[in-house]
């Protein structure tokens, strides 16, 4: 396990130097931050694929919706209009808006109750943070855990300059 990078790190006392733990940290924090964008690119690839065939399935489907709906009123209408007169066309009025109110009702209530975009990358970067926190001996509000192997007021915890 002779490793010239190590040896290049210690001093002649035999302890790794504190900037190449950092280097190392540095290094660690950049390929963390490298795979959570990866994985954020993939998320938002998939949601656009997903949403371009929801799209044109939305589209084709309200077009032949359309077609029939207007074939069926005018249907509708004709069989009615002897009976009726203008209430034929007023009918089928009066259930084209009630059934329009319905639909934007129902998507405010998806748009509203949808989960945030890149929710789960989001998640990931925050369990990321934490254990960063962790293993650094951060508390959630950055500063230092008691007991942590960082906390200088820890007696156990040598000190640089400390001879024991």
């Amino acid at each position: 396990m002779d490793d010239p990078a190590l040896n290049r790190q210690r001093p002649a006392g035999g302890s790794p130097q504190p900037h190449g733990a950092l280097r190392r940290l540095v290094r660690a924090g950049g390929a963390l931050l490298v795979a959570r964008a990866e994985f954020a690119s993939v998320e938002l690839a998939l949601a656009r694929a997903q949403l371009m065939r929801w799209l044109l399935l939305a589209l084709l489907a309200l077009l032949l919706g359309l077609l029939g709906l207007l074939s069926l009123t005018a249907l509708v209408t004709l069989l009615l209009w002897p009976v009726l007169g203008w209430g034929a066309l007023l009918l089928p009025a009066i259930v084209y808006v009630s059934a329009g109110i319905w639909v934007v009702r129902r998507l405010m209530h998806e748009v509203a109750t949808a989960p945030p975009l890149l929710h789960e990358t989001l998640q990931e970067l925050m369990r990321d943070r934490d254990a960063l926190r962790r293993a650094t001996g951060r508390a959630a509000d950055g500063s230092l855990d008691p007991g942590s192997p960082n906390d200088p007021n820890d007696p156990n915890n040598p000190r640089p300059g400390d001879s024991a």
